[in-house]
């Protein structure tokens, strides 16, 4: 019969649901439509659905499910009769589903697959929630409800569970469930004892224990049952068969609950009433092995994680199991012996601790750590069972009876570990990793990071002292930058610092700061970072040595997939199987679906051992790959930002297509998304020699609309002043030009016109030489635009009178647009203002066609500049609100403290200084945010003129001096305007 819906009702679902379909898995595994049963066929595909089920809703890779079904025996075509089982579960489990229409319940994730049920769908959810209220209901002492409970669960179970389905998976899960089933059995006799039901008892918990003969909890209860039924002699004579059977047949004593159990039923006499087994002892009171390693005495932070586990721990459950992942050195071993110590006191009956050797080549075998614990728990050599499978049950049975804290350290994967956690409720196990143990189900899993910047100084200054910290915090805080927070290189840095008092902070960390030395200082005695990570490798198959090493070779803080299918040469799905893979092993992060990044120190370690193993022409032939891909994505994010403009580089055919974008937004944001890697690879690729100087310019170039937004101004500075210098050392002009010309517009774009003016007439000479008219034209309109601000309006126009005739020469409708707006304003300021206002609306127009967002917003801007000085004013605002509106849309934070600038400035020349105020501390608040010298005088300039206007003086006199500070350090003539205003008051 299939399951029943619900913890409490024995059908049905009071809110109406009527499922598709229920299942059993307590038994056969069985799938019913309603009440009619559906065969499920072949025993693999019962396999297949028997893995799905037992992790319903979460999503199951192909590799697990191959592995979970056929184990180490996986045929050559597993894969396909992987895709075929799935492909008959979807037609049993949506009959009516037509062809092309999406699936509800058998879902596609990644490369696997995802069963959607619902957990009252399944007979195993429906144990495990009556169970879970049982223990709830005998907690609170609802001894009938507890026991009505346990006894409506364990009649959901039809036998053997999984019966006939096949696979490594099926049978470690049945005796994962045959142990639920017990536990459940001997907490319905519990509860039914503490009730009062003794006689009924003991039959069956005669024959429990006749089938069961090492589970001492059943031989508690059959002793407690018999006292409590007046039969005192029975009771003993039950302890007095265990113990000589103990004895005889494992060498060993009855666990405490037993001992305790005689003592008490020897001093009440006969017809006591026990409640149950022998309670706990004191707390405190250890009765068993004490194996955890020796405390870390200066153990620091990580105090969210610990009570986030000990938390998990109290609650408990079936056993109360909790999972540490994380890099090597993070920590992992000092956190679960932490939580261990801090919870011994719920554990009297001792602590168990393995290093399961997890990172080396010859792991630890379950079977030796069996041993191992049997003998701790009193197994004597001689009696220790020979087969895995028996180890484990008599473990089980062992543990059954008693509380005992289990840490299981280093482990490799959640097979290492499944035969040393324990069965019954009372436990609890924690275990480490470098892999994320998603496998472990029911686990809490817990990643730990690298320390937060407040306890790794804690841990740095309980070390070393707080003398020392304090004498030197920035040095102190330059030392956790180079150990990236890592506890663990931290606490060698500390040490060393201890051995040596003569040295100081600030000596180690000019030391670290050189990264082609910091892994080797990272090393004192027997301890170094990395050989940790060195022990991690050693979990890698080739292409995910690879992987590893190549992907930490560009200067990228972080990646994404499409950039890693590029470094390692292989498609897409495929990179991300990989990336992800070193995720789960803690080599990589993931930040964000599909991005990835290094921790900094494990980033090095790659690198190192890329420039060891990996030869020269396979790392520059990765580069090479990735700097192609990026110009072709950049290139087309450029195209799509200016639609109808010409670009200026030379880019030859590539071996990449880069990305598809919808529009000038999405390629906008994604510029904006990678401008620090883009930036970064740029400066890292100009000062390597085996790579392309022209791919460089023309990468850089095609960042172009990064400078337009006001984006990174100093990074593409620094990025194009490195480029620069290698093109001048290589003799490449036509890579030099494109370097000086964005260099040069950068720099204006923090309105310093004067700095740049030199890297742009260099570019223009560059341009002339090399004949690159293209280029030419965005030189002179930059040119041109700088000294409009420096209010040399005659080479302001003469420059952009040429540029526009460049632009129409080639055809470049988006760049043009550019030089007719700044030429309309050096018209005006020349006191040509009706052609200035001319060539200012065939901006506009020009932008409208094109479709250029950004470009039209610049173009409003300047007609709203033209008609504010021509009497304009409601044109003025008119175009300027909609300026501010486009620069909105792009995202761009600079052009909108720009234009609530220029808004404050026409308030204030209409009159209305409230409006020009409000304005102008909006612009003064994003330009201090985002340190933007030239927005920031402006809104000063403009905030001074309205409280001067209001009649606040001392307020006017405040911004004015701020004002011409900004505008003097940037050399702008502005400076002498406010100088003037200040005179005046």
């Amino acid at each position: 019969m299939p399951p029943t819906a619900s913890p409490d009702r024995s059908s049905g679902d009071e809110s109406g649901r009527t499922p598709a379909h229920r299942f059993t898995v307590l038994g056969p595994l069985r799938l019913y439509d309603g009440p009619a049963e559906v065969p499920v066929g072949a025993p693999q595909l019962r396999a297949v659905l028997a893995v799905l089920l037992l992790r319903a809703r979460t999503p199951v890779s192909a590799w697990e499910l191959i592995a979970a079904v056929w184990g180490d025996e996986a045929p050559p075509g597993a894969l396909g009769s992987l895709r075929t089982h799935a492909f008959t579960l979807r037609r049993l489990l949506e009959p009516g589903r037509a062809p092309r229409a999406a699936a509800r319940t058998l879902l596609t994730a990644g490369d696997g697959y995802s069963l959607n049920v619902d957990p009252e769908d399944v007979d195993l959810t429906v144990f495990e929630l009556r169970t879970a209220e049982a223990r709830r209901a005998r907690a609170a002492g609802q001894l009938e409800r507890a026991r009505s409970l346990f006894v409506s669960a364990l009649d959901l179970w039809r036998g053997t569970p999984l019966a006939g389905v096949p696979g490594p998976y099926a049978e470690a899960q049945r005796t994962r469930l045959e142990e639920l089933r017990l536990a459940a059995v001997e907490a319905r006799w519990e509860a039914e004892i503490a009730s009062g039901g003794n006689d009924g008892a003991i039959g069956p918990l005669r024959a429990l224990a006749a089938e069961h003969p090492w589970r001492e909890r059943v031989h508690e209860l059959l002793m407690t049952a018999l006292h409590q039924a007046g039969r005192q002699a029975d009771a003993l004579d039950v302890h007095a068969h265990v113990r000589r059977a103990l004895a005889e047949e494992l060498g060993i004593r009855p666990g405490p609950g037993l001992d305790r159990l005689q003592q008490k039923i020897l001093t009440e006499g006969p017809g006591g009433r026990t409640g149950g087994a022998a309670g706990p002892p004191a707390p405190g009171r250890s009765h068993g092995p004490a194996q955890l390693p020796q405390h870390v005495a200066d153990f620091t932070g990580r105090s969210d994680e610990a009570d986030r586990l000990c938390a998990a721990l109290e609650k408990g459950g079936i056993v109360a199991l909790s999972s540490i992942s994380g890099m090597g050195g993070i920590g992992k071993t000092a956190l679960a012996v932490h939580v261990a110590r801090r919870m011994r006191h719920r554990f009297p009956d001792g602590q168990l601790y393995a290093d399961l050797r997890g990172t080396d080549p010859r792991p630890a075998e379950p079977m030796e750590v069996l041993g191992r614990f049997l003998g701790v728990l009193g197994v004597r050599a001689g009696h220790l069972p020979r087969l895995p499978g028996e180890r484990a049950a008599l473990y089980r049975s062992l543990l059954a009876t008693r509380q005992v804290f289990v840490v299981l350290d280093n482990a490799r994967d959640p097979a290492q570990v499944r035969d040393l956690l324990p069965g019954a409720p009372g436990s609890a196990v924690v275990v480490t990793s470098r892999s994320r143990l998603v496998g472990l189900t029911g686990a809490t899993l817990v990643d730990l990071r690298p320390m937060a910047r407040a306890e790794a100084l804690e841990l740095l200054t309980r070390i070393v002292g707080e003398p020392s910290v304090s004498a030197e915090p920035e040095a102190a805080a330059e030392v956790l930058d180079a150990c990236g927070q890592l506890p663990l290189a931290i606490r060698i840095v500390a040490s060393r610092l201890v051995a040596r008092p003569d040295h100081t902070l600030a000596e180690t960390a000019a030391l670290l700061a050189d990264e082609r030395r910091r892994l080797g200082a990272l090393r004192a005695e027997d301890t170094a970072v990395e050989t940790t990570f060195r022990l991690g490798m050693e979990l890698l198959d080739a292409e995910q040595v690879r992987a590893f090493r190549l992907l930490a070779l560009p200067e990228m803080p972080e990646l994404g997939v499409p950039v890693a299918a590029a470094l390692l040469a292989r498609p897409e799905r495929e990179a991300e199987e990989l990336c992800e893979s070193l995720v789960d092993l803690s080599l990589l992060e993931s930040v964000a679906p599909g991005r990835y990044r290094y921790h900094d120190l494990l980033r090095l370690y790659a690198r190192e051992t890329a420039r060891a193993e990996v030869p020269d022409h396979e790392r520059t032939a990765a580069l090479t790959r990735l700097l192609e891909f990026c110009l072709a994505a950049a290139l087309g994010a450029h195209r799509a930002s200016l639609p109808d403009d010409v670009f200026p580089g030379h880019v030859a055919a590539l071996r990449h297509e880069g990305l598809d974008f919808a529009g000038p937004q999405q390629a906008t944001a994604w510029l904006l998304d990678e401008q620090t890697s883009l930036l970064g690879l740029i400066e890292q690729a100009a000062g390597d020699a085996s790579l392309s100087l022209t791919v460089c310019a023309d990468l850089l170039l095609a960042a172009d609309p990064l400078g337009r937004l006001g984006a990174q101004p100093y990074g593409i500075e620094r990025a194009a002043r490195t480029l620069a210098e290698a093109a001048r050392a290589a003799g490449h002009r036509t890579a030099e030009a494109r370097a000086l010309y964005m260099l040069g517009s950068s720099v204006q774009h923090r309105f310093a016109m004067r700095l740049g003016a030199p890297a742009l007439d260099r570019a223009v000479e560059l341009c002339r030489e090399t004949g690159d008219r293209r280029l030419l034209a965005h030189v002179l309109i930059t040119r041109g635009g700088g000294a409009l601000a420096l209010r040399d309006f005659t080479a302001a126009h003469a420059l952009l009178s040429e540029a526009l005739t460049h632009c129409r020469a080639l055809a470049s409708r988006g760049i043009e647009a550019y030089a007719l707006g700044f030429l309309g304003l050096a018209l005006l300021a020349t006191g040509r203002a009706d052609e200035g206002l001319a060539h200012c609306r065939e901006a506009v127009a020009v932008t409208r066609a094109t479709g250029d967002v950004a470009g039209q917003a610049n173009a409003l801007h300047n007609l709203g500049q033209v008609c504010l000085r021509t009497g304009r004013t409601p044109e003025a605002f008119d175009c300027l609100h909609e300026s501010l509106r486009l620069w909105r849309q792009t995202g761009s934070r600079f052009r909108e403290g720009l234009l609530l600038g220029a808004i404050a400035q026409a308030h204030n020349l209409s009159g209305r200084p409230e409006e020009a105020a409000e304005h102008a501390a909006r612009a003064r608040d994003i330009a201090e945010a985002r340190g933007d010298a030239g927005i920031l005088a402006r809104a000063l300039a403009q905030l001074g003129h309205a409280h001067r206007a209001q009649g606040d003086t001392d307020r006017a006199l405040e911004h004015y001096r701020r004002a011409r500070s900004v505008f003097h350090e940037l050399g702008l003539p502005d400076a002498d305007d406010i100088a003037r205003h200040l005179g005046e008051l």
